[in-house]
């Protein structure tokens, strides 16, 4: 898989998980939006800072430190835990992904 759309992938599932204003991180509305090459394209080039962001990509923007820094310290109990389920998945299946969000966020 691209390194582009991996980044795009992790980032989209720790906004769903925990984004305040973002859809619930259930299943079927994160298979939706991941099956959604149009949305997938936008928001790689949202995160990338290549072209503007819709609101979506300016949610994952915003969340990301949330998620990354502060341990989704202000997330409800719902989005911590399918924020800790999408880590662990995205930490077994994208290693590489998870890792350049880390130094990204907190510059190790």
């Amino acid at each position: 898989m691209n390194s582009k759309i991996r980044v795009l992938v992790c980032t989209l599932l720790v906004i769903i998980s925990c984004g305040e204003h973002v859809v619930d991180g259930d299943d079927k509305n994160i298979t939706r939006l991941l099956n959604n090459q149009v949305i997938v394209s936008r928001q790689i080039m949202c995160v990338l800072e290549k072209s503007p962001c819709d609101q979506l990509g300016r949610q994952l923007k915003a969340a990301l430190p949330e998620v990354i820094l502060r341990n989704c310290r202000n997330c409800s109990p719902t989005q911590a835990q399918n924020a800790q389920k999408l880590t662990n998945f995205l930490q077994t299946r994208y290693p590489d992904v998870w890792a350049m969000l880390i130094r990204k966020y907190r510059g190790v």
